[in-house]
């Protein structure tokens, strides 16, 4: 392989290659070394260790996420919270364990970072506390990454770990029927199950928000 010019954004470049190839856990420096044809330690002179590296990583998809992360002027709270929620889902969903990838990281791209005004500021002109609009969006995000990393964490190279037959055979439909039927949803977490779970936060915050 010709050596490449290695820089920062090269070598992250590299680990989303080696993430969509290999997932999280394949992502070290001696397989990005050998990715880029270079010695594991030269990639040491631009990112202090792999804990950086995730972080820059993490970056890149959130400041996706935040483009336009006001809303359009004159959406309400509720719409904004949703959008924003919907959003998240589909974009970590693009990456082989984005979720993971982006879970308890820094943000380091300053412009992303001073984006996260907007939707803080479209919160509070609809009536939201400073505070309580940290706390709506913080939960909102908390909310989507955990269901998206249980989505993805039942797949495993594309192919479902686990299917519902598999948990019905080990319950008993008369000592256990209501796990019996719920199991389907249970194992596949239907698309209906995110959106009732996003609809529970916005009537939530919603009652919080009108003490």
């Amino acid at each position: 392989m010709p050596r490449a010019v290695l820089s920062r954004t090269a070598i992250v470049d590299a680990a989303f290659d080696q993430l969509a190839e290999g997932g999280l856990e394949s992502i070290t420096a001696r397989a990005l070394a050998q990715r880029l044809g270079v010695q594991a330690g030269a990639l040491y002179y631009h990112l202090a260790d792999m804990t950086a590296l995730r972080d820059e990583m993490a970056s890149r998809i959130v400041a996706r996420m935040l483009a336009g992360a006001g809303g359009e002027p004159g959406v309400d709270w509720r719409t904004l919270l949703r959008t924003i929620a919907h959003r998240v889902r589909s974009l970590l969903l693009e990456y082989r364990d984005g979720a993971r990838v982006v879970s308890g990281t820094l943000l380091t791209d300053d412009d992303a970072l001073r984006a996260l005004e907007a939707p803080l500021a479209a919160l509070v002109a609809d009536g939201f506390t400073p505070l309580d609009a940290q706390r709506a969006l913080a939960t909102v995000n908390a909310f989507v990454i955990g269901y998206v990393i249980e989505e993805q964490q039942r797949l495993a190279q594309g192919t479902r770990r686990y299917t519902a037959e598999q948990r019905r055979a080990r319950l008993d439909p008369d000592a256990q029927p209501l796990s019996y039927a719920l199991s389907a949803e249970v194992v596949d977490l239907p698309e209906q199950a995110f959106e009732w779970g996003v609809e529970a936060l916005v009537a939530g915050i919603g009652a919080h928000a009108a003490r």
